[in-house]
């Protein structure tokens, strides 16, 4: 038999499978995918990958994969489910959502989309407009609405733009980690690293200009990977929940001696003199009693952001706190001051050479209708555009399911989101799923949250199926399909376009035309999708607008805030009832606010946002990643760990006021010894490891049960991730059979 053989340019599915990503070459040997590399022209990632592009194969052909709609015979949560035909599916999706949306209205179907697909891509904009075109404001992107957006509304109402500042790592001579993985996150998101980018290229950006000189000082409670080998000119490691306070008290470090830029002050900002008294009560010397950071150590930091020329922060993206407000206003408040906003080196508003974008279809939502979102009422959704544009709240949505207020709805599309194993109040989502009257999940893999489902529809990799396009900065590129899907896996993008035509909304979709579609996606570039495929090896380069190069654009980036200035006293939240100047609180439950409980529960527990080897709670079943990590971990410092009598590789029960959770001890030495650290997303098992799957509720493996729901900021909903808990050893937790298809 004739061997065939071929490379094919794409991009990884690692991150995320929708949007820019890193450049993969896919080869392919007789219609099968046999390995990848990295692009050496795309300019991401240069060549090169990381673990999880690199383990591209192993994920395509998962034994864990779903490979047929399946239909739900068990209970709810039970996970028993019996197959049947697209055919079938589809019809039956359609008849029930026809049958809702007749009996009840819209509104009463939810529309639910995962961290897997991106943010701001076609994925997210072709649900947004298939949830617009059947009249329903539900469309819930539960995952920014608990840590990315709430950062975000307070940044833009500081320092304005319409998105975060972010670091300029290729021209900075100081970069400051600020509770960050140091890039083992998954995509930015449009966000707080840069424009729509992949994690993996930050570490490579970031060694690189420290092999040039520049220093990086890293504020977290524990030393990361990018920082070890002395690679981090300073260490801060920070209390968990306290970083507001060390930022205020830089602040007065810098204004107290001087070294704030003056003339970006007095001309751009306003409030100066307001926030210089205020700033008064946060010194050094509190801060040290708050942060656990030496007075010397504060005033270093301070003096040395301010001082250098070319300085940026890079924050985490997902603080996670109920003081997000403070946090929020200190860090652009810093980059302000000192004259690094907007400037080469320091924290720059990147933005792209032309927006791709689909017609949402928002003037479809009436103004009625638009005050029947459920959350829309909310300070954030009326300044963030309206909660037709912000859509519904998470936090809202599963309280408006478990107690009808103010009307609970009967129908949900999920569109690989698995907030069971990576949202808050787990037993709470879990709940609410049970209390849909009907649901459908579309995933690559079954999840704990497709147990509820009543329909469970098999997606396709980004290898097995055509599109998508995007860009970053002025780089046009495309995925390309690789291999045919495994089994009767199908895009998710094909399946809304196949129901959009069942739904008798054909005309807003192209009549399910994928081609019709991606080209007017694409139409703002100019560029065809003929041509972009033709070019998808280097992709194309579009000319590069003047509003891109230049710097210092306040006149622009300021024009929506009041004075068209920065708000250092804020002017806007003061008028809606809002602390206009950053004050502590800190979080609710720590050693200083919480004096009740500090003996019962000693220790300080938060977790990580993302790790290399995997995507939130996604890849943990394939074979080449989990073997780097096979346990559910927490990380604990070994005198702790020595003092409660726990060796590394103990499995350890944790507990909070609020749940338990189990996981394995990796004992650490570069985190604070009164801290233990967790990693959220833990549930999958490991087939072709004899690894089992495991419990997503309390006494499992889920981090997200210890910490308290009702603990958010008042405006943003931002739900913490600060608790205390005590720690012992224990027994490894009851595994859950694997979903079952009878």
């Amino acid at each position: 038999m004739k061997t065939e053989a071929k490379t094919i340019p794409t991009m990884c599915h690692g991150c995320f499978y929708g949007g820019y990503s890193c450049g993969i070459l896919a080869h392919v040997k007789n219609g099968r995918l046999i390995r990848v590399e990295g692009n050496p022209y795309h300019p991401l990632n240069k060549g090169r990958l990381c673990a999880k592009g690199l383990a591209a194969v192993k994920w395509v052909y998962n034994p864990h994969r779903l490979k047929h709609p399946l239909i739900r015979v068990g209970e709810k949560g039970e996970g028993k489910f019996k197959p049947i035909t697209w055919q079938e599916a589809l019809d039956t999706i359609a008849l029930r959502i026809s049958n809702i949306k007749e009996k009840y209205g819209p509104e009463f179907i939810l529309f639910v989309k995962g961290q897997a697909s991106g943010w701001s891509n076609l994925y997210h904009q072709l649900l947004l407009r298939f949830a617009h075109a059947l009249g329903s404001p539900n469309f819930c992107a539960w995952g920014p609405s608990v840590c990315f957006t709430p950062q975000l509304f307070y940044h833009m109402h500081t320092i304005g733009g319409n998105r975060y500042a972010t670091a300029d790592y290729e021209n900075a001579d100081l970069i400051i980690e600020w509770f960050t993985g140091g890039g083992t996150g998954g995509p930015a998101r449009g966000g707080a690293e840069s424009a729509n980018v992949n994690l993996r290229s930050i570490p490579i950006q970031i060694l690189e200009r420290l092999e040039r000189g520049a220093k990086l000082v890293v504020i977290n409670p524990q030393l990361i990977p990018l920082a070890a080998n002395g690679r981090a000119h300073k260490w801060l490691p920070v209390k968990p929940g306290t970083d507001a306070a060390l930022a205020l008290s830089m602040i007065n470090v810098i204004i107290n001696e001087g070294l704030y830029d003056t003339e970006f002050v007095s001309k751009w900002c306003f409030g100066f003199d307001r926030l210089k008294e205020h700033i008064q009560q946060h010194t050094p010397k509190w801060a040290e009693r708050v942060t656990g950071i030496p007075e010397k150590d504060i005033k270093w930091i301070a003096r040395e952001y301010a001082v250098t020329r070319r300085a940026c922060i890079r924050f985490t993206e997902a603080p996670q706190k109920k003081d997000i407000a403070t946090f929020s206003k200190a860090i652009a408040i810093l980059i302000a001051i000192t004259g690094h906003l907007d400037r080469p080196g320091g924290n720059v508003f990147f933005y792209q050479a032309a927006n791709l974008k689909l017609d949402t279809l928002n003037s479809r939502i009436s103004e009625d209708m638009a005050k029947r979102t459920i959350g829309g009422e909310r300070l954030l959704s009326k300044l963030m555009g309206g909660p037709v544009r912000v859509g519904a709240d998470f936090y809202s949505v599963i309280n408006a399911l478990n107690t009808g207020r103010p009307y609970r709805p009967k129908a949900a599309l999920i569109f690989c989101s698995n907030p069971i194993g990576t949202a808050r109040n787990p037993i709470g989502v879990a709940e609410a799923l049970k209390n849909l009257e009907f649901s459908v999940v579309v995933d690559v893999v079954p999840t704990p949250t497709s147990r509820y489902a009543d329909i469970v529809l098999p997606a396709a990799t980004k290898y097995e199926h055509e599109g998508d396009v995007a860009i970053r900065l002025n780089h046009l590129a495309t995925c390309n399909k690789v291999i045919e899907p495994i089994g009767e896996a199908r895009s998710e993008l094909q399946v809304l376009l196949d129901l959009a035509v069942r739904l008798g909304m054909g005309k807003d979709f192209w009549y399910g035309n994928y081609y019709t579609m991606l080209n007017e996606f694409l139409s703002p570039t100019g560029v065809s999708l003929e041509d972009l495929k033709a070019e998808s090896l280097r992709g194309i380069y579009l000319p590069e607008t003047d509003f891109m190069k230049r710097r210092e654009r306040y006149n622009e980036l300021f024009s929506k805030l009041p004075d068209k200035k920065v708000q250092l006293y804020n002017q806007m939240l003061e008028q809606n009832g809002i602390d206009p100047l950053p004050t502590y609180t800190g979080e609710p439950e720590d050693p200083l606010n919480a004096r009740n409980i500090r003996d019962q529960y000693p220790l300080l527990f938060t977790d990580e946002h993302s790790d290399y080897p995997n995507h939130h709670s996604w890849m943990r079943s394939v074979t080449w990643l989990r073997e780097l990590k096979k346990h559910p971990y927490i990380k604990i410092n070994p005198t702790t760990a020595h003092k409660y009598k726990i060796k590394d590789g103990d499995w350890v029960e944790v507990e909070s006021p609020h749940g338990k959770m189990k996981a394995v001890a990796l004992l650490f030495e570069g985190l604070r010894p009164d801290t233990i650290m967790g990693h959220h997303g833990w549930w999958e098992g490991c087939r072709e490891l004899d690894l089992p799957e495991l419990p997503a509720l309390d006494g499992g493996v889920n981090p997200n049960v210890l910490y308290e729901w009702e603990q958010r900021d008042p405006i943003t909903g931002d739900i913490t991730k600060n608790t205390m808990v005590r720690i012992k050893k224990a027994s490894a937790p009851e595994t859950v059979p694997p979903l079952q298809e009878v």
